[in-house]
C-alpha cells in the first residue's frame, strides 16, 4: 500500500502572504535556495526543516545557531497536527512563523512557494503596466475572500500570539470587493527589455500605499511601524505615556534610532506635551529638536525614523498620504558661489520609493554637487530638496538618519576587517543604550542584505572593489536609511565590477529604498528607473527613462550624446526647458543663525570608541608597527657613534679636576647625547601622526555629519599619540642609558652644590617624552593642513631640520635676532629642559665657570645658555612654554578638524 503524499503545508510569516510547501523535505533559512526564504539576522542560512511522515508533517531544526521556540520554550522538533505558531531565532523578538497543514483545496488563496517572504518584500506592480500573473495566481480560488493591498498585513490575529493595544492597527472601513493585486515572482517582474517604469522626471509619483510595504530596514532589530510598516496606527492620549525602543513603553517606536526611554507624552485637560528624556538622537517637533513643548493640532513628532501626527487628541503613527509626497523632490535647486560662477542652474527632478536614478554627464557638470545637496551637506542659493514631504535643509537633523551618503573615497579603514568596521561605525552612530548583541543583529542584517555575510571577517584591503564599495554602502544601511546617495561608486572599477555594483544598487532601490547614484559609466544605465543628464554648468539636458533619450536627443549613442552636451550646454539646455517648461523656485531663505550640530553619542563614548578604533588599527598594520617599534631602537642605539664614555657624568672632569690619571672629559660629549635624544624625539613624535588625519579626512568628514564631535576624535588622537610618544621616547631614553652613562644626581653635582632631589634620569626623560608629545602635535597639524598624503614629506624635513639648527646644542647660535627665533622651536625648549636635567653647565666644561663668565675660562668651550642652569623658575618657563605651544597647536587643528573642506 504507497503512503499518501504530503498534503499542503501553508506557511505565513509575520502576518505577510502564505507561502505553500508542498515537497518534503522542504527548508527555511536566511539565503534564497530555501524553499520559504527568511531575511533575518537571527536566522541561519537553513534553520528549519519541513519533513512529512506516517503522522503528518514535522518541523525540525537543523542546527541553526538560534534555534526556534513554540510557547516561549526552546524546541528542536515539533509535529504539526495543527495550526502551529513558532519564534525563529528568539523567543521574543524572533520573527512568527505561523504554520498550518491543509487539505488538498485550500481554504484561502496561498502564494506560491517562490514568493518573496514579508521580511524582504519585493517591489509592487508599478502602477500603470500591464499585469503578469502567475498561474497560481491565474487559478480562481475555491473560496474567493476579500482583496487587500500588498501592504497591508493580514488583519486577523492568531489567539497565541497578543498584540499590545498600542501596536494593534486600527478598525478600517471594508473595502469593496476586487481582484487581488498581483505581486511579482522573485526577481520582480520587469517589462520587456528588462526595465522598470521610470518615475515621471517631474509630476505624480508612483503611487505611495503600493510602495509603503517595499522598504526593508535590514538594520532595525524590531519591526519599523508606521507608514513603512502597514499603514497607519492611531493611538488614544491619557495620562502619562512612555515612548520608547523597548516594549515595556506605552508607545514603542521599533527603531535602533529610538533609545530605551526615548520620550513622555502628557495628556490632560491643558493639551499635550512631550518631553525628551535625554535621548542621544533627539525628539523633533516639526523637524526641530526640543526638550520640552506642548502639541497643537498637525504637529509631526519625529524620532528616530517614525513619525507621529497630533490629530484630534490622538497620535497617529504615520503620516497621511496627503502629507508625504513618498519620495525625493528636487526643485528648481541651483548653486552660485563666489565670483558668480553657476555650479548648478535650476535643476528639478523626482525619484519614487523603489526607484534607481542616476545622475551622468561630462566632468565639471554638477553631479558630485548635486548629490551632495540631495544629502542635504551643502545648502543651494536658490530652490529647495524636499524628501517624505519635508524639507531637507530646513529639517535636516530629523532627516538626517534617513539619507545615507557613500562618498567618492571609502570611508573604511582598509586594515579592520569588515565586521570591525562595521562594530565601531554602529558604536558611533546608533544610541548607547542598544546591547553588543543588539548591534551585532543589526550588522548581520546590513552584511546578509549586500551578501557580505561571508566575507565579515575579511580585511578590508583585501575585498574586490566591488565588494569594498558594498561595504561602505553597509555603513549608511545601519541607521535604515530610505534614501541613499552615492558619489562615483563604479570609479575604478572593471566593468564586470562595475556591473556588479549596478546590480546591487538595483536589489537596494528595489526594497523600498530611493536611490540616487552619480556616475560616469554609462555602461549600464538600462538598469537605473530614470537618467539626469547634466550639461557643463549644472544645466538639464535630460531627465528621464534612459530607454526613451532618443525621442528627445535625437540618438542612442552616449558618446556622440556627451559630445553634443559638452559643445553645447547652453542649447541642450534650452531645448530641454522647451519641452519640459517649469517656473523657477524662489530663492532659499539664508539659514537662521549657525548651524545646530547634534552628536550621535557622548563625548565620551565617541572618545572611547575612536580611541579604541585607533589601537586596533595600529595594531592591525603590522609594517607601521614594526617601524614605530625600531624607530625608537634605531635612534637610541645611535648615541653609541658620540665619542667618549663618560656621558653626563663628572668623574673625569677638564684638566686639573676629576679622577687622577684619567683623560680630560670631552665637554662636547653630553652636549652630542643630548642632541641625539631632543632631535629624536622630534622626529619620532612628527613621523608617528604625520599622515594620519590626511589619511582618513574622507572617513571623518562622513562621519562628523553622521555626529562626529571633531573635539572627542581630536582628543582621542592626542590620547593614542600621545601614549605612543612617551613609550617611544622611554624606549630611545632607556637604550642611551643602556649604552651610556646614566646620568645620577651625584655624577652631574658639582662639589659644594646641593644635589637634585629628583633623580636626574627621571628628568631627562621627562624632557624627551614632553617634546615627543608635543611633535605628535605638529604632525597633526600638518596632516590637518595638506591635502594629500604626498605633501606631508616637505614640512616634516623642513621642520625636523629647522630645530636641529635652533635647538642650541649643535652649535651657538650667535646671529642677530637668531636666538629670539629659536624660541619659537619646541626643540629650544626641549633642550633647555634635558640641559637642566643633567646640570648641562657643569657637566659640559670645567665647573669653575659659570654660564654667566661665558668663554672667561676657556676661549674653545661652547656657549652655553643661562636657561640650561637647573632652577625651579627656568623649568617651569620651558613646560610652560611647551603647554602654551601644545595648546596653540591643539587650537589650530580643531579649527582645522570643522571646516567642511579643507
Amino acid at each position: 500500500m504507497n503512503r499518501p503524499g504530503p498534503t499542503p503545508l501553508h506557511v505565513r510569516i509575520d502576518s505577510g502572504p502564505v507561502q505553500v510547501v508542498t515537497a518534503s523535505p522542504a527548508t527555511l533559512g536566511r539565503t534564497p535556495d530555501n524553499t520559504v526564504t527568511l531575511n533575518n539576522p537571527l536566522v541561519s542560512r537553513t534553520h528549519l526543516g519541513f519533513e512529512w511522515g506516517p503522522d503528518g508533517w514535522i518541523v525540525a531544526d537543523r542546527g541553526s545557531t538560534n534555534g526556534f521556540f513554540s510557547g516561549g520554550a526552546k524546541v528542536t522538533r515539533l509535529a504539526i497536527r495543527g495550526p502551529v505558531v513558532i519564534r525563529v531565532g528568539d523567543a521574543s523578538l524572533g520573527p512568527v512563523v505561523e504554520i498550518t497543514p491543509a487539505p488538498a483545496a485550500a481554504p484561502s488563496r496561498p502564494v506560491p512557494a517562490q514568493q518573496p517572504p514579508a521580511s524582504r518584500p519585493m517591489p509592487a506592480q508599478p502602477p500603470g503596466m500591464p499585469s503578469r500573473p502567475t498561474p497560481a495566481q491565474q487559478a480562481p480560488p475555491s473560496r474567493p475572500m476579500p482583496a487587500q493591498p500588498p501592504s497591508q498585513p493580514m488583519p486577523a490575529q492568531p489567539p497565541s500570539r497578543p498584540v499590545p493595544a498600542q501596536q494593534r492597527p486600527p478598525a478600517t472601513t471594508p473595502q469593496p470587493s476586487q481582484p487581488p493585486a498581483p505581486q511579482p515572482p522573485h526577481p520582480p517582474v520587469r517589462p520587456a527589455g528588462g526595465m522598470r517604469p521610470a518615475a515621471p522626471a517631474f509630476g505624480k509619483l508612483p503611487d505611495a500605499p503600493h510602495l509603503a510595504a517595499l522598504h526593508n530596514n535590514a538594520s532595525a532589530i524590531f519591526e519599523v511601524p508606521g507608514d513603512l510598516r502597514g499603514g497607519r496606527e492611531s493611538i488614544a492620549l491619557s495620562g502619562v505615556k512612555s515612548i520608547g525602543r523597548t516594549p515595556e513603553n506605552d508607545i514603542v517606536v521599533s527603531d535602533v534610532l529610538a533609545s530605551r526611554r526615548h520620550a513622555r507624552l502628557t495628556a490632560n485637560g491643558q493639551g499635550l506635551l512631550i518631553e525628551d528624556l535625554g535621548s542621544v538622537n533627539g525628539t523633533f517637533v516639526n523637524g526641530q529638536r526640543i526638550r520640552r513643548q506642548p502639541l497643537r493640532e498637525g504637529d509631526v513628532v519625529t524620532i528616530g525614523n517614525s513619525d507621529f501626527v497630533v490629530s484630534e487628541g490622538n497620535l497617529i503613527r504615520g503620516r497621511a498620504k496627503a502629507m508625504v509626497s513618498g519620495g525625493l523632490e528636487v526643485d528648481g535647486i541651483g548653486l552660485t558661489v563666489e565670483g558668480g560662477k553657476v555650479l548648478l542652474n535650476d535643476i528639478s527632478f523626482q525619484a519614487g520609493p523603489g526607484t534607481l536614478t542616476a545622475i551622468i554627464g561630462p566632468s565639471g557638470a554638477g553631479k558630485s554637487t548635486m548629490s551632495k545637496i540631495a544629502a542635504g551637506l551643502n545648502s543651494p542659493t536658490v530652490g529647495r530638496v524636499s524628501f517624505e514631504g519635508r524639507g531637507v535643509h530646513d529639517e535636516y537633523e530629523a532627516l538626517r538618519n534617513r539619507i545615507g551618503m557613500v562618498p567618492q573615497d571609502d570611508v573604511l579603514h582598509s586594515k579592520l576587517t569588515v565586521r570591525q568596521a562595521l562594530r565601531y561605525a554602529a558604536e558611533l552612530r546608533l544610541p548607547a543604550d542598544l546591547s553588543t548583541h543588539d548591534r551585532d543583529q543589526v550588522i548581520d542584517g546590513v552584511l546578509a542584505e549586500l551578501s557580505l555575510t561571508e566575507h565579515a571577517q575579511t580585511r578590508i584591503d583585501k575585498l574586490s572593489g566591488g565588494q569594498r564599495k558594498r561595504a561602505s554602502v553597509a555603513m549608511e544601511l545601519l541607521t535604515g536609511p530610505s534614501l541613499l546617495i552615492l558619489d562615483e561608486p563604479t570609479s575604478g572599477l572593471d566593468p564586470a565590477l562595475d556591473r556588479q555594483v549596478m546590480k546591487t544598487l538595483r536589489d537596494l532601490a528595489d526594497a523600498g529604498r530611493v536611490v540616487l547614484v552619480v556616475t560616469h559609466s554609462v555602461a549600464h544605465l538600462e538598469i537605473c528607473d530614470q537618467v539626469l543628464l547634466l550639461a557643463p554648468g549644472g544645466k538639464t539636458a535630460y531627465c528621464g527613462d534612459p530607454k526613451l533619450k532618443k525621442a528627445e536627443l535625437g540618438t542612442d549613442d552616449w558618446a556622440e550624446i556627451f559630445e553634443t552636451v559638452t559643445a553645447h550646454p547652453d542649447q541642450v539646455w534650452a531645448n530641454y526647458r522647451q519641452r519640459h517648461p517649469h517656473q523657477t523656485a524662489p530663492q532659499a531663505p539664508p539659514p537662521a543663525g549657525p548651524p545646530v550640530v547634534v552628536s550621535q553619542a557622548s563625548s565620551g563614548r565617541q572618545l572611547s570608541t575612536v580611541s579604541r578604533r585607533q589601537w586596533r588599527l595600529i595594531f592591525a598594520d603590522r609594517g607601521y608597527l614594526v617601524f614605530l617599534i625600531l624607530l625608537p631602537i634605531v635612534l637610541g642605539l645611535l648615541t653609541m657613534v658620540i665619542p667618549g664614555g663618560e656621558g653626563f657624568g663628572l668623574r673625569a672632569q677638564m684638566p686639573g679636576g676629576g679622577t687622577p690619571g684619567a683623560p680630560p672629559k670631552d665637554p662636547t660629549e653630553p652636549l652630542q647625547i643630548l642632541v641625539v635624544l631632543i632631535i629624536g624625539a622630534a622626529f619620532m613624535g612628527a613621523a608617528l601622526t604625520v599622515r594620519d588625519l590626511v589619511g582618513e579626512r574622507a572617513i571623518f568628514e562622513r562621519e562628523r555629519a553622521v555626529g562626529l564631535r571633531p573635539g572627542a576624535y581630536l582628543s582621542a588622537k592626542v590620547l593614542v599619540f600621545g601614549v605612543l610618544a612617551v613609550v617611544q621616547a622611554a624606549i630611545m631614553v632607556g637604550l642611551c642609558y643602556g649604552v651610556r652613562a646614566m646620568p645620577t644626581a651625584e655624577d652631574i653635582t658639582p662639589p659644594g652644590q646641593d644635589p637634585p632631589s629628583i633623580p636626574p634620569a627621571l628628568t631627562l626623560f621627562l624632557a624627551v617624552a614632553a617634546l615627543a608629545v608635543v611633535s605628535a602635535l605638529i604632525g597633526l597639524a600638518i596632516s590637518a593642513a595638506v591635502r594629500s598624503n604626498e605633501q606631508t614629506m616637505p614640512p616634516l624635513v623642513i621642520v625636523v631640520m629647522v630645530q636641529l639648527v635652533f635647538c642650541g646644542g649643535l652649535f651657538p647660535i650667535a646671529a642677530q635676532g637668531a636666538k629670539q627665533l629659536s624660541w619659537i622651536f619646541p626643540s629650544y625648549w626641549g633642550y633647555a629642559n634635558g640641559a637642566q636635567a643633567v646640570n648641562l653647565p657643569a657637566t659640559a666644561y670645567a665647573p669653575q665657570v659659570r654660564p654667566s663668565e661665558k668663554n672667561a675660562g676657556d676661549p674653545n668651550a661652547p656657549i652655553l645658555y643661562s636657561m640650561w642652569e637647573p632652577t625651579l623658575a627656568h623649568a617651569l618657563i620651558s613646560y610652560g612654554v611647551l603647554a602654551l605651544m601644545s595648546i596653540l597647536l591643539l587650537g589650530f587643528i580643531y579649527s582645522r578638524l570643522r571646516l567642511k573642506k579643507h
